[in-house]
């Protein structure tokens, strides 16, 4: 199945998590200094990435990524002309949005923040802050899974060059498919591991999806 996915948020990375029954989420956040992506955030995602009701809270939490990953870029993008001497630029492939380097500060921050409630959430936050200082949390590139996904950015120029707004959107091949086979949802609402039983997330930078299970 392919679905069509906009862009979340002006964020580099967007981490999905299981969060029970939530028809659509907006996602409003300051554009990243390295990689202002959006020019406004948009939060609306379709009925294959809500598959069950398995994912519903999105959160800004930069994906792992391995300095071997390829990184999105511009190059080779398709330029037209306006009227005004204005332009875009648009280019579809694959790729990652953004390094690594905040990217388990800012998820231990987060659940940190949840660990501090009550409730699944909070049950859910404490196992992941477990399973990382026991060193046990799994990740999984999901293009081994059958899950693929491609870009396409456009960004958009005055005459003088001056950039006025980018935008894009995803094109995910197999994310119900992955949901079905792989995962299930808790009596708690939350997203679960087929297999294990264990919490489970799934991770987006860019083009690339990772399924983490603690």
């Amino acid at each position: 199945m392919v679905s069509s996915v906009s862009l979340f948020s002006s964020s580099q990375v967007l981490t999905l998590l299981g969060a029970g029954n939530t028809s659509s989420a907006n996602a409003a956040v300051a554009p990243s200094t390295s990689q202002k992506l959006l020019a406004a955030a948009t939060g609306n995602t379709d009925d294959v990435l809500k598959a069950g009701n398995a994912i519903g809270k999105i959160i800004e939490i930069v994906a792992g990524m391995n300095q071997s990953d390829q990184v999105f870029d511009m190059v080779g993008a398709e330029r037209v002309y306006n009227d005004e001497g204005g332009f875009t630029e648009t280019k579809t492939g694959q790729g990652t949005f953004g390094g690594d380097a905040a990217a388990q500060a800012s998820a231990l921050d987060y659940f940190r923040e949840q660990a501090n409630g009550t409730g699944p959430e909070a049950d859910r936050a404490k196992a992941y802050l477990d399973a990382y200082d026991k060193g046990t949390i799994r990740k999984y590139d999901m293009s081994s899974m059958g899950v693929t996904s491609t870009a396409t950015i456009t960004k958009s120029y005055y005459a003088d060059g001056t950039q006025s707004g980018e935008g894009g959107s995803f094109q995910t091949v197999g994310m119900a498919e992955f949901l079905k086979q792989y995962t299930t949802v808790g009596d708690d609402g939350l997203l679960r591991d087929k297999a294990t039983g264990k919490y489970a997330g799934i991770e987006q930078n860019g083009t690339k999806f990772t399924y983490s299970v603690y």
